[in-house]
Protein backbone atom coordinates (compact mmCIF):
# COMPACT_ATOMS: atom_id res chain seq x y z
CA UNK A 1 0.00 0.00 0.00
CA UNK A 2 2.97 2.14 0.47
CA UNK A 3 4.15 1.67 -2.66
CA UNK A 4 1.09 3.08 -4.69
CA UNK A 5 0.56 6.06 -1.89
CA UNK A 6 4.10 6.42 -3.69
CA UNK A 7 2.97 6.39 -7.13
CA UNK A 8 0.08 8.55 -6.64
CA UNK A 9 2.05 10.97 -4.92
CA UNK A 10 3.84 11.53 -7.81
CA UNK A 11 0.73 11.31 -10.41
CA UNK A 12 -0.67 14.08 -8.47
CA UNK A 13 2.09 16.20 -8.42
CA UNK A 14 3.25 15.16 -12.10
CA UNK A 15 -0.42 16.22 -13.31
CA UNK A 16 -0.02 19.63 -11.24
CA UNK A 17 3.75 20.48 -12.69
CA UNK A 18 2.33 19.65 -16.17
CA UNK A 19 -1.00 20.51 -16.53
CA UNK A 20 -1.69 23.50 -13.76
CA UNK A 21 1.70 25.27 -14.87
CA UNK A 22 3.13 24.42 -11.44
CA UNK A 23 6.19 24.00 -14.15
CA UNK A 24 5.91 27.81 -14.26
CA UNK A 25 6.85 28.42 -10.72
CA UNK A 26 10.20 29.43 -9.42
CA UNK A 27 12.00 26.89 -7.07
CA UNK A 28 8.06 24.78 -6.27
CA UNK A 29 7.87 23.69 -9.96
CA UNK A 30 11.36 22.23 -10.10
CA UNK A 31 10.46 20.66 -6.36
CA UNK A 32 7.65 19.12 -7.84
CA UNK A 33 9.12 17.12 -10.37
CA UNK A 34 11.73 16.34 -8.62
CA UNK A 35 9.07 14.95 -5.78
CA UNK A 36 7.71 13.33 -9.13
CA UNK A 37 11.06 11.57 -9.70
CA UNK A 38 12.02 10.69 -6.24
CA UNK A 39 8.34 9.58 -5.23
CA UNK A 40 8.45 7.02 -8.67
CA UNK A 41 12.60 5.93 -8.13
CA UNK A 42 11.74 4.64 -4.12
CA UNK A 43 8.43 2.99 -5.05
CA UNK A 44 10.12 1.01 -7.74
CA UNK A 45 13.39 0.31 -5.32
CA UNK A 46 10.95 -1.12 -3.03
CA UNK A 47 9.17 -3.75 -5.27
CA UNK A 48 11.73 -4.83 -8.00
CA UNK A 49 14.94 -4.75 -5.26
CA UNK A 50 15.46 -8.40 -3.77
CA UNK A 51 17.78 -7.10 -0.38
CA UNK A 52 15.59 -7.14 2.48
CA UNK A 53 17.59 -4.22 3.84
CA UNK A 54 17.64 -2.33 0.84
CA UNK A 55 14.05 -2.36 0.85
CA UNK A 56 14.07 -1.45 4.44
CA UNK A 57 16.18 2.07 3.95
CA UNK A 58 13.93 2.73 0.76
CA UNK A 59 10.72 2.19 2.91
CA UNK A 60 12.53 5.27 5.32
CA UNK A 61 13.37 7.35 2.41
CA UNK A 62 9.81 7.20 1.60
CA UNK A 63 8.84 8.55 4.80
CA UNK A 64 10.53 11.10 4.78
CA UNK A 65 9.59 12.06 1.23
CA UNK A 66 6.02 12.16 2.49
CA UNK A 67 6.20 13.84 5.83
CA UNK A 68 8.56 16.79 3.73
CA UNK A 69 6.05 16.97 1.03
CA UNK A 70 3.13 17.03 3.74
CA UNK A 71 5.07 19.66 5.36
CA UNK A 72 6.27 21.45 2.30
CA UNK A 73 2.13 21.58 1.62
CA UNK A 74 1.34 22.77 4.55
CA UNK A 75 3.73 25.68 5.03
CA UNK A 76 2.35 26.88 1.73
CA UNK A 77 -1.39 26.93 2.76
CA UNK A 78 -0.70 29.21 5.98
CA UNK A 79 2.76 31.20 5.07
CA UNK A 80 4.52 31.78 1.44
CA UNK A 81 6.99 28.98 0.83
CA UNK A 82 9.95 29.98 -1.74
CA UNK A 83 7.24 32.83 -2.66
CA UNK A 84 4.35 30.49 -3.55
CA UNK A 85 1.27 30.54 -1.30
CA UNK A 86 -1.44 28.01 -1.58
CA UNK A 87 -5.09 29.18 -2.40
CA UNK A 88 -6.35 26.09 -0.40
CA UNK A 89 -6.95 22.52 -0.22
CA UNK A 90 -7.70 21.32 -3.43
CA UNK A 91 -9.31 18.31 -5.01
CA UNK A 92 -5.63 16.99 -6.03
CA UNK A 93 -4.54 18.54 -2.70
CA UNK A 94 -6.70 16.16 -0.79
CA UNK A 95 -5.60 13.19 -2.57
CA UNK A 96 -1.99 14.20 -1.99
CA UNK A 97 -2.66 14.70 1.62
CA UNK A 98 -3.83 11.01 1.63
CA UNK A 99 -1.40 9.47 -0.11
CA UNK A 100 1.26 11.06 1.72
CA UNK A 101 -0.48 10.27 5.06
CA UNK A 102 -0.79 6.79 3.94
CA UNK A 103 2.36 6.47 2.18
CA UNK A 104 4.05 7.68 6.11
CA UNK A 105 2.62 5.02 8.17
CA UNK A 106 2.45 2.05 5.45
CA UNK A 107 6.31 2.43 4.77
CA UNK A 108 6.85 3.62 8.23
CA UNK A 109 5.57 0.01 9.37
CA UNK A 110 6.97 -1.54 6.58
CA UNK A 111 10.33 -0.59 7.76
CA UNK A 112 10.14 -1.06 11.70
CA UNK A 113 8.62 -4.75 10.57
CA UNK A 114 11.63 -5.32 7.90
CA UNK A 115 14.09 -3.94 10.46
CA UNK A 116 12.56 -6.98 13.13
CA UNK A 117 13.52 -9.25 10.92
CA UNK A 118 17.61 -9.43 12.14
CA UNK A 119 18.46 -8.16 8.30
Amino acid sequence: MGTIALVVLGVVHLNLYARENYDQIPTIGPLFLADVILAWLIALTIVLLRALWIRRYAALAGVLLCIGTLGGYVVALVHPLFGFEEPGISYSGGIAIAAEITGAACLGWYALKAGGNGN
